[in-house]
């Protein structure tokens, strides 16, 4: 030690005040604080409220042993560490000042995530609180624990949490967790043999969930799991297969997808490879098929809008066997619908492809099939004729093929129908407490088939007709009641309508 050096070491150990030491590490200092301290060769030994920083590092304890040579940390007592949003408590610590590595012992912290906002879901600010018996810390990112707990509930009366034999914390990613269990109020509910729970901006992870293990009468022991992947921000998708004994197996899809924020996806699938039941004569009679179901919305424009809900099912009697609820067992019909609107100044135009299916019985199966594609409907609101008139007209289009199928008709496979409904109404009123409002109209429609003797043939028919209505706005009542801070409005309207069609 040079003569310049002894001075500041007799400032920094002066009596009465904390002594204070920095020691150099790479291009920073250590900055010991310390009611007493002392130092054997390289190592500096401080007791009484110890405080140790270096760079975002801040380590505290009743008694902090720091080896200069080595770089290596010795903490005992009410020990506190701290980075960043990481905060440990323990009774002991072991920290390397160059490597950032340490191991604390009955430790006790939280460890925020940074979450990414998102007005759709909902989410908690709490960071993950732990207990556990070691905390190995690898580096800024990585966390190992011994016998430990998790949870984001307030620590003091916890809803939930995963207790674990081992588990890794990768900070702003993921915590893996090894022979853990589930306990909701103290009560344990589920074993994992290994489990992953994201603690990332993505909020998201890709990843095997739990497995499922079942047994009933008419699948028999069924085992599957599914595979979630989160692909992207936008998009996340769910692929799942089952082993049924007695069946075969099944498989099943989900994605979900918004790739614009003006654009939803959505698609389901369900399908069974069926071996089947023995029937009556011991022959196995399978009852497999499948069904899909994709929704799509879009706002293409301001006026512009998409929408696509489409819906298939191959079989009746695939239903009735593997439906999974009573709603879905009874449900016989099946719709598929996709239009494109656009609504402006009082108009509306539509481009749409509707399918009706209603399966009438599974063995054999028989269907109705109502379809409407394509098809182009035009029409308008009421607007003012004339603006000193109280006349205004309206009108309603539609153009398209269409198809009906059943037991007792079969037309053909585009039969063009086209309709035309224009309409003028008049609205009068008398004070302000009745009111009358007449509209005529006509409406004429042309098939491309006509049904001759119960069939179907190629003939061209026109339908006309006339309508005309009546529709009175008697007065209204009404009364209003006060009670204290509260106020009542009651009100009683009657209308009466006329129809008249002649054709």
């Amino acid at each position: 030690m040079t003569l310049l050096a002894l001075p500041l070491l007799q400032l920094l150990f002066a009596p009465g005040m904390r002594a204070q030491v920095q020691v150099p590490v790479g291009r920073s200092v250590v900055r010991l604080e310390a009611t007493q301290q002392r130092k054997e060769g390289d190592r500096y030994i401080a007791d009484g409220d110890v405080d140790v920083r270096y760079l975002d590092m801040r380590l505290r304890a009743d008694h902090i042993e720091y080896d200069s040579k080595t770089y290596d940390t010795l903490a005992r007592g009410h020990v506190i560490f701290d980075y960043n949003t990481q905060h440990i408590e323990g009774n002991e610590g072991h920290y390397n000042v160059h490597s950032d590595q340490g191991v604390f012992l009955h430790v006790h912290g939280t460890i925020t995530v940074a979450r990414r906002p998102n007005p759709n879901v909902l989410l908690s600010t709490n960071p993950i609180y732990f207990e556990a018996d070691e905390v190995d810390r690898q580096s800024d990112q990585i966390y190992l624990f011994k016998k430990t707990w998790l949870t984001i509930c307030l620590p003091d009366r916890p809803i939930w949490k995963f207790y674990a034999a081992h588990a890794t914390l990768k900070v702003n990613e993921k915590v893996a967790l090894v022979r853990a269990n589930f306990r909701l109020l103290k009560v344990p509910l589920i074993y994992l043999p290994y489990a992953s729970i994201p603690a990332s901006q993505r909020m998201r992870q890709s990843g095997f969930l739990l497995p499922e293990f079942s047994e009933n009468s008419t699948n028999g022991f069924v085992f599957g799991d599914s595979y979630y992947w989160a692909a992207t921000d936008w998009m996340d998708t769910e692929a799942g297969v089952q082993f049924l004994s007695k069946r075969g197996w099944s498989q099943s899809l989900d994605l979900r997808a918004v790739p614009w924020s003006n654009v939803n996806l959505g698609l389901h699938y369900f399908g069974v490879e069926d071996r089947g039941l023995p029937g009556a004569n011991g022959v196995l009679i399978p009852e497999g098929g499948n069904e899909a179901h994709l929704l799509l919305t879009a706002k293409l424009t301001p006026s512009w809008r998409a929408v696509a809900d489409l819906n298939y099912l191959n079989s009746l009697t695939f239903r009735l066997a593997f439906a999974t609820t009573f709603y879905e067992a009874t449900v016989s019909e099946e719709h598929s619908d996709a239009f494109l609107t656009n609504n402006f100044r009082g108009f509306s135009l539509n481009i749409a492809a509707l399918n009706y299916k209603d399966f009438l019985t599974a063995q054999p199966e028989t269907s109705i099939v109502l379809r409407s594609a394509p098809e182009v409907r035009f029409s308008s609101i009421d607007r003012p004729f004339w603006h000193r008139w109280p006349v205004y007209v309206g009108f309603d289009s539609v153009s398209g093929a269409v198809r009906r199928s059943d037991t007792n008709i079969d037309t053909g496979q585009y039969v063009e129908r086209s309709e035309v409904a224009p309409h003028v109404s008049v609205p009068l009123r008398w004070g302000p407490w009745f009111g009358i409002t007449s509209t005529a109209g006509f409406r004429g429609t042309h098939y491309g088939e006509q049904l001759v003797n119960g069939t179907p043939v190629g003939q061209g028919l026109i339908r006309t007709d006339g309508e005309f209505s009546v529709e009175l706005h008697p007065p209204s009542f009404e009364r209003i009641w006060n009670r204290r801070k509260t106020k009542w409005k009651h009100v009683l309207e009657s209308s009466g309508e006329g129809p008249y069609v002649c054709g």
